[in-house]
């Protein structure tokens, strides 16, 4: 999200501490009397860029004092203890996006809020003996997210933005709206596969050719083989079954074994029987593109996997 992690006020003693401890070292450590005077001080300050966090963490503010500074960030929320992490990121949001340069941040308000709304329509229903003024501030807090829902959506309707594009197109099946989603997904701006992998989803419906080009495109943009859903590698499996590619639905078998414990290998190895297929080159295949995930360096052109 793009919300900041807040430092915390154990962030700041853990600062004092550390200044301290630099402070001490510089005074007894009997090796900067050896040295001009000049050298301990470039030597405490090289102390202090190793102790102690960036600069730009130390006045961060806090919940509260965002909500002291800016009251008005805070009060048409509910203000319990209940759903506290997600009234925090609400507030974090607007907080640091006061005078926004684009409508980017309104998407992660949007699931905020979403994920808020829940939360606290969840624990309204919940009876509070001792203190029945909870139930009011949590209806305030219902009517926020409902109203701050519904001018969000209205102000980005028309939003070029992708995840925008995304989010309406995704909550109101607004057709317009995806088909900003689609064009932009189909340049060559895209950096999140997430948003490919999403495109796919509705692809996959009509035309599985493009549905392979677009996840194959997702996954030579992930940095990480841990972020990739397995279910990437299944999908692409049962187009392979689908279109009778079997030594493509072989291969992605294959790869969704490496990274899915729970798959056993027996409907593969029955692939490969029942069609006689060629295991061993295709084995070969399955380990050069498991490599090529690990390293991030997937490219389904320089694997050939249009040959398959």
């Amino acid at each position: 999200m793009m919300a900041h992690i807040l430092i915390n006020h154990a962030g700041k003693t853990k600062l004092s501490i550390n200044f301290k401890i630099a402070v001490l070292y510089m005074n007894r450590h009997p090796l900067f009397s050896k040295f001009p005077t000049l050298l301990p001080k470039a030597c405490f300050f090289t102390l202090l860029i190793l102790f102690v966090p960036s600069c730009s963490d130390w006045f961060e503010p806090t919940i509260k004092e965002i909500c002291s500074e800016k009251s008005e960030m805070c009060t048409d929320l509910s203000l319990d203890a209940r759903c506290t992490p997600q009234r925090a990121e609400i507030i974090r949001l607007r907080y640091y996006n006061q005078e926004p340069a684009n409508d980017a941040f309104k998407y992660p308000l949007l699931l905020a809020f979403e994920s808020y709304l829940e939360c606290v329509q969840e624990v309204q229903h919940i009876e509070h003996v001792k203190r029945k003024g909870k139930e009011a501030t949590r209806l305030k807090g219902v009517i926020t997210a409902r109203r701050e829902l519904e001018r969000l959506a209205r102000e980005t309707k028309a939003s070029l933005d992708p995840y925008l594009s995304y989010y309406h197109w995704t909550r109101f099946n607004d057709k317009e709206a995806f088909h900003r989603f689609e064009r932009y997904v189909a340049s060559d701006r895209v950096s999140d596969p997430e948003l490919l992998v999403s495109l796919a989803s509705v692809q996959i419906k009509s035309d599985q050719n493009r549905t392979v080009d677009t996840l194959y495109r997702a996954l030579s943009l992930y940095t990480d083989s841990a972020d990739i859903d397995v279910s990437i590698y299944h999908s692409l499996a049962s187009i392979g079954l689908d279109v009778e590619n079997y030594r493509m639905a072989y291969v992605w078998y294959g790869v969704a074994e490496k990274y899915d414990d729970r798959l056993p290998d027996i409907q593969r190895i029955q692939l490969g029987e029942k069609f006689s297929l060629p295991t061993d080159i295709l084995d070969a295949v399955t380990g050069d593109i498991v490599s090529a995930l690990d390293s991030s360096t997937f490219n389904a052109e320089k694997l050939k996997l249009n040959k398959l």
